[in-house]
């Protein structure tokens, strides 16, 4: 019994659990960085600015969000950087009905090496859109998320959710407790 428990301990304690920022204890405001967890969000063009806002087109985006377009009209990227890297991340993207919007999401390596990548095209009469997501066997060092033409950078983008590859301190005291298990079965065994 000691040693299936030991064995759960361990196999339990290389899981990380996933993160999520909605940014709704985020002020309104204009922002040239924002740090959640592990996880850091710049946004790459112009002046580096971007706004969370009070803006919810429709699900999946609802409370508030973040945009570049009132700060930096464009299509350069929204950049994600993971310390310590990350094995998933999914973000929602949505706007008002008013055209049709080509969105794209990009996972990278730490030597910049293209992991996964997901598009989606938000019909012109939808309020709201829909999650994208990237996975990696490979650490995601960081992930670049952006919206092409009509009006680039004009979308919504909320609920963002990752997979710290990091072990958090949970890991570190369930890996330690199968450990100290294994050893006291290890002991019991030589004793008998």
């Amino acid at each position: 019994t000691l040693l299936s428990v030991s064995a759960l301990a361990l196999a339990a304690s290389g899981a990380a659990s996933a993160a999520t920022w909605d940014f709704n204890s985020t002020p309104v405001g204009t922002y040239s960085s924002l740090t959640d967890g592990t996880a850091t969000l710049t946004y790459t063009g112009g002046s580096g600015l971007f706004q969370v806002v009070d803006a919810a087109p429709g699900w999946p985006i609802d409370g508030r969000s973040i945009i570049s377009y009132f700060d930096n009209p464009g299509d350069a990227p929204f950049k994600v950087t993971f310390a310590g890297g990350a094995s998933m991340f999914k973000i929602g993207v949505g706007d008002y009905n008013a055209d049709e919007d080509h969105t794209h999401l990009r996972a990278w390596s730490a030597s910049d090496v293209l992991l996964a990548s997901a598009d989606y095209d938000n019909p012109a009469s939808t309020y709201g859109g829909d999650y994208m997501m990237v996975s990696s066997a490979t650490s995601i060092a960081y992930v670049t998320f952006w919206d092409g033409e009509p009006y680039p950078g004009a979308v919504y983008w909320d609920n963002m959710s990752y997979t710290p590859v990091v072990p958090e301190p949970e890991t570190y005291a369930l890996m330690g407790l199968g450990l100290a298990a294994l050893g006291l079965v290890a002991r019991r065994r030589r004793q008998a």
